[in-house]
């Protein structure tokens, strides 16, 4: 079995490549050809939690299961709130193939999806970019839209101006344009192209009145049904397409939310990422219309992600291997 860690997956994987998997992940969905099980999630204490997301692409012989364990309360302890494995089965044998570090896999592979929906839902010429978050995954949502968009400057809102300021400057310096620290969230909104938010926050950080005509938003942060990181305002303002509707319905509290006040219904959610990509559902219809990305994860993403890394590996003779027998 071939062993990846973070430091070979931040070798092996570039965003643009990430966009091409999951985009083949999306047509797969869209043609009837995946088979993902939902979601799995149990309570390890109060606010803890242990999920499992497994998926297969058989034409693309990706099959496996993803670990991922959540404890806020290790903060506290100086650890990740987050950690995450990755086991890729043979798909002909059922032999456990590759075990991979899925922090970074997860990080990637969902900034690229967010790439990806931006190339169908933003204007193709948003230039301007407002990043709400200055954490790990504020990142990966900032170098994958760059692969995507021609940014050309990037604003950082986050709640620590010191951990912001260093986030931004190396943005500034991964990304080549200028990245700043807002001095005023709702200006920076009403100044941006592109609108991403991958916060930890459980309420809206996100106010629709603050959108100008023609913004895209992209929403990663919450994924649980009653927390969200963008207000009913802006849910209401947007042309709204998720990355599945068995996720949106179990978990996407942005969207929920809304619903549950009656501000929308359910046809509000316009369509999945998949029909949008394969051309079965229109994406961004004018300049002037407000368009909402929002994403609460899809297995299939990380198996075809997952795949790309081995298959990268074992060409550049990256990893390790391990004989389980």
């Amino acid at each position: 079995m071939l062993v990846l860690s973070r430091a070979d997956l931040a070798r092996l994987l570039e965003p643009r490549a990430v966009i091409r998997a999951v985009e083949t992940a999306f047509r797969e969905q869209a043609a009837g050809r995946v088979r993902a099980l939902p979601r799995a999630a149990m309570p390890m204490s109060d606010d803890a939690l242990f999920l499992t997301m497994t998926s297969s692409l058989p034409r693309r012989r990706a099959l496996g299961t993803k670990l991922v364990t959540v404890v806020p309360g290790n903060r506290r302890r100086g650890l990740p709130t987050l950690h995450a494995s990755y086991v890729l089965s043979d798909p002909d044998t059922g032999r456990p193939a590759a075990f991979l570090e899925a922090g970074f896999l997860t990080g990637i592979r969902t900034g690229a999806t967010s790439a990806l929906a931006a190339r169908h839902l933003a204007r193709r010429d948003s230039h301007v970019v407002t990043c709400f978050g200055a954490g790990f995954q504020a990142g990966f949502q900032l170098q994958c839209l760059a692969a995507a968009l021609p940014v050309r400057r990037v604003a950082v809102v986050g709640r620590d101006p010191a951990r912001a300021r260093a986030f931004a400057r190396r943005m500034q310096g991964l990304l080549g344009v200028p990245v700043a620290v807002a001095e005023d969230a709702r200006a920076a909104v009403r100044a941006a192209d592109v609108v991403t938010l991958a916060t930890t926050s459980n309420r809206p950080v996100l106010r629709g009145r603050d959108l100008r005509p023609g913004t895209h938003v992209d929403a990663v942060g919450a994924f649980r049904p009653t927390t969200r990181e963008v207000d009913t305002e802006t849910v209401r303002r947007a042309r709204v397409v998720v990355d599945t509707y068995e996720g949106c319905w179990a978990e996407a509290g942005d969207v929920l939310l809304p619903i549950r006040e009656g501000a929308i219904g359910r046809r509000h959610v316009v369509a999945e990422l998949g029909q949008v990509v394969s051309g079965r559902r229109a994406g961004r219809r004018s300049a002037r219309e407000i368009t909402l990305f929002k994403s609460v994860g899809y297995a299939p993403e990380d198996a075809v992600t997952a795949r790309l890394a081995v298959d990268l590996a074992r060409r550049r003779r990256l990893g390790r291997e391990v004989d389980l027998s």
